[in-house]
């Protein structure tokens, strides 16, 4: 990899803020909510049995509408650097990460159509692990490594 590729993506990764991940997160979850609120039974398909195994699709529901609001929250009062936003972020991570697992727990091979959710899941974790990686660089390295 040569060095002006790894420069731009170190830029990306670490050089921006993810309030646009973070909307699309919350849009994505409100859009789980509505689907799973709408009358029928998701549960019924083989993608999601063992969603289905774990708790009722109401109860999905309300996770993912309860999510897309403390998401939309964190972004509107802007409260990404909180302790409180972090500890939301690995519940977020952990709640996409449960979805997509069961999904794929569920059926194989796995429906080419959550390439969609393990974006999201991949997105969710990296809200919640970038903050601990440049916590540990800027305690490694010092000053020279903060960002913005």
């Amino acid at each position: 990899m040569n060095q002006r590729t790894l420069s731009g993506m170190t830029r990306a990764l670490f050089d921006s803020d993810l309030v646009a991940t973070r909307l699309t997160l919350a849009l994505a979850e409100l859009l789980w909510a509505m689907m799973l609120f709408w009358p029928g039974d998701t549960f019924t398909r083989p993608t999601y049995t063992a969603m289905g195994q774990v708790a009722p699709e109401l109860c999905w529901a309300a996770v993912f509408l309860v999510s897309a609001a403390v998401q939309y929250r964190i972004v509107a009062h802007q409260l990404c650097g909180t302790r409180l936003s972090h500890w939301f972020a690995a519940f977020n991570a952990l709640l996409w990460v449960a979805t997509v697992g069961l999904m794929v727990y569920s059926v194989y091979p796995p429906p080419a159509a959550i390439g969609g959710e393990i974006a999201l899941a991949c997105s969710a974790v990296w809200i919640w692990v970038r903050p601990l990686i440049m916590q540990h660089g800027e305690r490694k390295y010092g000053a020279a490594t903060k960002h913005a």
